[in-house]
């Protein structure tokens, strides 16, 4: 009877921890499930920080899915950039700072280079340019050695290097009448790589006194003021150039007279300008 009883005891206890221990089972693998649906839907909505793919700005819009507007910060017009655009900049920008020997970041670095440029201009192989100079007195020249220095300093060569390659006729700078628009600008690039330097413009006082703001770069003498301004062509010929598609027909390059939002990316990273082109004015 003992012996029985012991062996229904004991099949009683096995029939007893069966069934909790399938039930267990069970909750632990409804949870499993729940939590894993719970992981996979989280795990398809993207996050902030998934949306953030380039410097400058968060997630890009395809084109077409905003239109640029002049005064836009980067923040909002760098989305407008499409993703392979986008790539080929940076791409060309590495190389470029890889070239000059310094980041678009350096405030510092920057500051030298344009004082280097101005202290080259000065000096007689640079074409011993006068801070405040005439535009009667300016010979060909000169203007070529200043472009030729704001171009090495900042593109480190890159750039003519380009127009070598591709048969393209050489950057070259001109001070006279800009034909498609005598009075409005400073200078123009146009599509033989020619910048037009519109003497018009060029006769107006910059000093201490009366500085120029160019572009968010306070300049305090015409020669300064000229050197921003090779600079912000050169942003021009450097789409031209290296991305003539882009420079054709991008609707994020051709807006505003070209001044859209891959000028305004580019313009500020290798010259350090900031602002639009179209503000471009003297002091009075």
């Amino acid at each position: 009877m003992d012996s029985n009883k012991r062996r229904h005891v004991g099949h009683r206890r096995d029939n007893t921890v069966l069934p909790l221990a399938a039930g267990v089972a069970v909750v632990a693998a409804s949870c499993l499930t729940l939590f894993v649906k719970a992981l996979l839907k989280r795990n398809s909505k993207p996050t902030q920080k998934q949306g953030k793919g380039r410097e400058g700005g968060s997630a890009p819009k395809s084109p077409g899915a905003g239109a640029y507007v002049r005064g836009m910060r980067e923040r909002e017009y760098v989305r407008l950039i499409p993703d392979v655009e986008m790539l080929s900049l940076q791409s060309l920008l590495r190389r470029i700072q890889k070239a000059r020997g310094w980041q678009f970041r350096d405030d510092a670095a920057r500051d030298q280079a344009w004082a280097r440029v101005l202290a080259t201009a000065q000096s007689a192989a640079g074409g011993a340019w006068p801070l405040d100079f005439t535009p009667n007195d300016v010979t060909p020249e000169q203007l070529q050695a200043l472009c030729d220095a704001v171009e090495a300093e900042f593109l480190g060569g890159l750039l003519a290097e380009q127009v070598r390659r591709a048969g393209r006729p050489r950057i070259r700078v001109v001070l006279g009448v800009d034909p498609r628009d005598p009075y409005s600008w400073l200078s123009g690039l146009h599509e033989d790589n020619t910048i037009f330097v519109n003497s018009n413009r060029w006769r107006e006082e910059v000093s201490q006194d009366n500085p120029l703001v160019f572009e968010g770069a306070l300049c305090r003498s015409k020669l300064e003021a000229l050197a921003h301004t090779l600079g912000h062509e050169l942003t021009h010929a450097v789409v031209l150039n290296f991305f003539p598609a882009m420079d054709a027909s991008s609707p994020a390059y051709t807006p505003d007279d070209k001044h859209g939002p891959v000028f305004m990316w580019l313009n500020r990273r290798l010259f350090g300008h900031v602002g639009h082109a179209s503000k471009r004015l003297f002091n009075t």
